[in-house]
């Protein structure tokens, strides 16, 4: 490999700047209308392979890096032209990121690179058109419409499917307005009535331009304005429309400059589809101009997104047929599919209905072969109703053969009850009945008539018994009363336990009244002949005149201690507790300070002649007395106050009478006469309780005592129950039981009169029921001929019998009636059925007439469908699209995926390969990173962009590289760049990313007044 040939396979947009000194390193810049687009440097050291690629960049690269100027450093590009070279090697070159892109190729490769290839355009067939054709031939028209298909599929069935003229307006052919080139959208003006955002509503377009700003301000609304504009509709939200004149256009075209306006025109739309993607005109009034649009030209971030991300081998092939073929054909085959499983269950239900009706009519046809012999029903019915006759049933029979007998069977059912209940009783005919339950009737009534006499004498016994009862019952009170009365001390028990606590009380408050008395100590007053106001009254004058010399007392003491030397002071203080101490002490054998032995009396003469001559210590000792002295009366004087006030609250407590002014010797004698109380109500209270023990020894109770005084209340009104009136109550004793010996004659004739009565009912039983419970059983026996009477009175309401009919005749006859009813309603039960058999073929024949027709277009329906679904199945046409433009997708996928490890790729069998560049290992996509799917994707769109002859020259991106990594993004640009000189087409490139932004900007600025770069943004952010 040398220079010539490398001369050779340049494009002419590439200038030689200069060599390298060995010519190994050629500098290169790559120019557009004279304009630096990006510097090269190819190294065309063919057989060296031992690159130190920092070395090698300190050497060759650096320096001209850093002479290029502006965007240049970003466009940047190192190439390694190399026969052979190691895998790893190449891999470490490519992914290093320092100074320039760098790629390691041989000659060949080197070609793809640098050379641009223009695709050959043309349009792919559309498989939808053939599709919408086949279906029309088939009255399938709805199959591609947006009805339901719970209103499509019925109709199709019923062979009154809506013809295309119902479904769309009546244009003939295509407006040739609409037969232009779209070069370049010029400008977009936004109007009051489109979305809120962006806040920019004009746009001036060149022929790049970059659209950037962050989420929410409107980037998607601007590229779906223009979609809306040039196509009518939107895929991402379809016929969510704005109003019309929201969106205004200007287009550069083949032939002149156009303005544009959004409206809903649907011939506009489908007249652009016809010249611009040409796809056939048909009627259908639906506007997919979008679909067509998003195929080739528009690119958006909802793609971008799921192409990314989904690791689904499945439903990334879905994505890519919705790239490659269209939304539509998703749509329209999922829709025959939809038919397909409809179609399906409406044709295995005809069938199976069909199949139900021949088996129903089947079943007829051998039922009409059992019922060939039959009698006639007419002849048993009339034979039915001379029998009704014959027994006199009276209720209503039916008068026709096809009159409902139901209310006949209910009769009959209720009188074989009734006469079967009669069988079963005592009676054989009803006038036995009606004589039996008479003598019954008149035996009971005459019984009624003891029994009241038996209860009239009854109550009367009662009565006496219960008054002799009383009498004796208040005998017993006057006998109890008349005991107390025969010994009154027992009256007593009435009182005696509130006597014995009272005085309990009273000798419990003097005695608590003594013993607080005997803790106070009254030796000081007891003696005093005046009151106790004047004794406090002393005591508390001289408190006082004591407190006033103590305090005059310790006032001279602390001048006195003050004058003197402060240590001698406290030596002086010191001796003289000392002197107390040792006056204290009767044991004392040493000084208490040195502990040197001396006797008490040595140690007392030395303490008193230390200060035998010092005037001051003694007058301080003086004091000291006199202060002790003073101290000690005035707690005593206190002390006699306190006795003083305690004793006046004992008095106060226990005397309620007013006791300031009563004098001391007053006093002690009120006490006095209170000890001598004491000593009565002790002797008071020790009698009671005597007496109290003796009346309960002797039985009388209080609670007793009480009963029995309120009971003589309330029986006597007369008597007293008190002492002194027991000749009142023997009195009354007298009287009562006299009383009780005229009740008692009158009682036992009572009694005499009330056995000749039983005697008479006894004679009227007769032996027959018991004489305990005869008339319970008199009762049943009424009752039960009753019952056999209301049996004949029920029975006459359906047979119209005598009384001295036998009741056994009636059953046999009526049975006999019931036979022939029961044949009668065989016979016609089995004429019926004759017919009923003949109906069901009848009905059964026109419901096949009728399901046949729906079947017919079922299977055809169906044939057709599947005919179209696996002739262009998705992986057949998907196929032959890949196996179409192969060649020109794996040559933009080898340029804009990084690194370049993959040479070309293939769809067969619903799965899509690519072959690695060395090996030619092939790798589903599954196995490729994130960027290298979104290159794939991207590829696809590329390649039908590249195939439109006579469509808009305009490619839209919305975010399409926001998952991609780095070099991935960077080699999808460089493609961009590429495409826009070489195919002269207008770019709207949209971008959330301020990186992307940026390299985007890096890569297009050298078109100067052809870039433009709008930031949108949001006021309120």
């Amino acid at each position: 490999m040398n220079l010539e040939a490398i001369k050779n396979i340049l494009p002419s947009s590439f200038v030689i700047d200069y060599y390298s000194d060995d010519e190994k390193q050629v500098y290169l810049t790559q120019k557009y209308h004279d304009n630096d687009i990006a510097k090269y440097i190819f190294d065309i050291d063919v057989e060296n392979e031992d690159i130190k690629i920092k070395e090698y960049q300190d050497k060759y690269v650096s320096k001209d890096f850093f002479e290029s100027v502006g965007n240049l450093q970003w466009n940047y590009y190192l190439i390694f032209l190399r026969n052979t070279i190691d895998a790893q090697i190449k891999r470490d070159i490519e992914k290093d990121e320092s100074y320039a892109r760098k790629f390691v190729f041989t000659l060949e490769e080197f070609k793809e690179y640098i050379n641009y290839e223009k695709t050959v355009s043309t349009v792919e067939e559309n498989v939808v058109d053939k599709w919408k054709t086949e279906l029309e031939k088939c009255d399938l028209q709805e199959v591609f419409s947006n009805e339901p298909y719970n209103q499509a599929v019925p109709r199709y069935l019923n062979n009154e499917t809506k013809k295309i003229e119902e479904l769309s307006p009546l244009d003939i052919e295509p407006d040739k307005a609409q037969d232009f080139v779209l070069d370049e959208v010029t400008q977009i003006q936004l109007n009051h009535n489109y979305r809120n955002y962006p806040e920019k509503r004009l746009f001036d377009f060149g022929k790049v331009n970059l659209i950037c700003g962050s989420n929410g301000v409107g980037k998607t609304s601007l590229m779906e304005a223009i979609e809306l504009v040039v196509t009518g509709n939107n895929a991402r939200n379809a016929n969510d429309l704005p109003e019309n004149g929201a969106i205004e256009a200007k287009y550069a075209t083949n032939s002149n400059n156009v303005l544009d306006t959004f409206s809903n025109n649907i011939p506009k739309f489908k007249a652009r589809n016809y010249y611009w993607y040409n796809t056939s005109y048909n009627k259908k009034k639906s506007n997919t101009l979008h679909q067509s649009f998003n195929r080739y030209n528009f690119y958006n971030s909802d793609s971008a997104y799921h192409l990314s991300n989904n690791t689904n081998s499945n439903q990334f092939i879905s994505y890519l047929s919705a790239i490659a073929l269209g939304t539509e054909f998703g749509a329209i085959r999922e829709r025959m599919f939809g038919f397909v499983k409809r179609l399906s269950n409406d044709l295995a239900g005809f069938e199976k209905n069909i199949e139900r009706e021949q088996s129903l009519i089947s079943n007829a046809n051998k039922q009409k072969e059992k019922l060939k012999q039959i009698s006639n029903p007419e002849e048993i019915f009339r034979k039915f109703l001379d029998d009704a006759e014959k027994v006199k049933w009276i209720n209503p029979l039916p008068a026709k053969i096809e009159d409902k007998t139901r209310r006949f069977e209910e009769d009959y059912d209720t009188a074989r009850s009734i006469l079967n209940s009669i069988v079963h009783s005592k009676a054989g005919k009803e006038s036995d009945v009606l004589s039996k339950l008479s003598g019954l009737k008149e035996l009971q009534k005459n019984l009624q008539g003891e029994e009241k006499e038996i209860m009239e004498l009854n109550a009367k016994i009662k009565e006496k018994s219960q008054q002799i009862e009383a009498i004796e019952k208040s005998s017993k009170l006057l006998n109890d009363a008349i005991s107390y009365l025969e010994n009154p001390q027992s009256f007593r028990i009435e009182t005696i336990e509130k006597d014995v606590k009272s005085l309990t009380e009273s000798v419990t408050a003097i005695e608590r009244f003594f013993v607080e008395l005997n803790k106070l100590n009254l030796s000081d007053f007891i003696y005093s002949s005046g009151t106790l106001a004047d004794f406090r009254k002393t005591e508390e004058e001289s408190l006082s005149t004591k407190e006033s010399e103590l305090k005059r007392s310790r006032e001279q003491l602390q001048i006195l201690k003050e004058a003197l030397d402060k240590v001698k002071s406290i030596i002086i203080d010191i001796k003289y507790y000392g002197k107390e101490y040792i006056e204290a002490k009767a044991d004392l054998d040493a000084c208490p300070l040195c502990e040197t032995p001396h006797t008490k009396a040595e140690l007392l003469a030395k303490v008193q002649t230390e200060y035998i001559d010092q005037e001051n210590t003694k007058r301080i000792e003086v004091f000291t007395k006199n202060i002790a002295s003073l101290e000690s009366d005035i707690s005593k004087t206190k002390e006699k106050l306190s006795i003083l006030k305690r004793y006046e609250d004992v008095l106060t407590r226990y005397f309620p009478i007013e006791l300031s002014e009563k004098s001391i010797p007053e006093l002690i004698a009120l006490t006095k006469k209170e000890e001598l109380n004491l000593d009565k109500y002790k002797k008071d209270l020790e009698e009671l309780k005597v007496l109290d023990i003796d009346l309960k020894l002797r039985g009388y109770e209080l609670d007793s005592f009480l009963k029995l005084k309120q009971d003589i209340l309330s029986t006597y009104d007369k008597l007293t129950f008190k002492i002194g009136n027991k000749e009142q109550f023997d009195n009354q004793k007298a009287t009562e039981q006299e009383n009780v010996k005229n009740l008692r004659e009158i009682l036992n004739t009572l009694k005499g009169q009330l056995e000749k009565t039983n005697f008479k009912i006894a004679e009227m039983l007769q032996g027959k029921y018991n004489p305990e419970g005869y008339t319970e059983d008199l009762k049943f026996e009424i009752e039960e001929y009753q019952t056999y009477r209301d049996y004949f009175l029920e029975l006459k309401k359906f047979i119209d019998i005598d009384k001295d009919d036998f009741i056994i005749e009636i059953r046999h006859s009526l049975e006999a009636l019931y036979k022939t009813f029961e044949n009668f309603k065989e016979q016609k039960i089995k004429f019926e059925e004759l017919n009923l058999a003949n109906k069901i073929i009848q009905e059964s024949n026109e419901k096949i007439a009728r399901i046949n027709p729906k079947r017919e277009r079922a299977e055809s329906g169906l044939m057709i469908l599947n005919k179209l679904t696996n002739e262009d199945g998705e992986d057949k046409v998907l196929d032959d699209f890949f196996r179409k433009n192969e060649t020109e997708i794996s040559e933009i996928f080898t340029n804009i995926h990084a690194p370049k490890e993959f040479s070309k790729l293939s769809f067969a069998s619903g799965e899509i390969l690519l072959y690695r560049k060395s090996t030619d290992e092939r790798v589903p996509i599954t196995h490729i990173s994130t960027g290298q799917r979104s290159a794939l994707a991207l590829s696809i769109f590329l390649a039908l962009n590249k195939k439109l002859t006579k469509g808009p020259n305009l490619i839209i991106f919305d975010d399409p590289v926001t998952f991609t990594d780095d070099l991935n993004i960077l080699s999808f640009l460089d493609y961009l760049r590429s495409m826009v000189i070489n195919e002269s087409r207008q770019l709207v490139f949209a971008t959330a990313s301020k990186k992307i932004a940026t390299l985007f900007q890096k890569k297009f600025d050298f078109l100067k007044s052809d870039f433009k770069k709008f930031e949108l943004s949001r006021s309120n952010l």
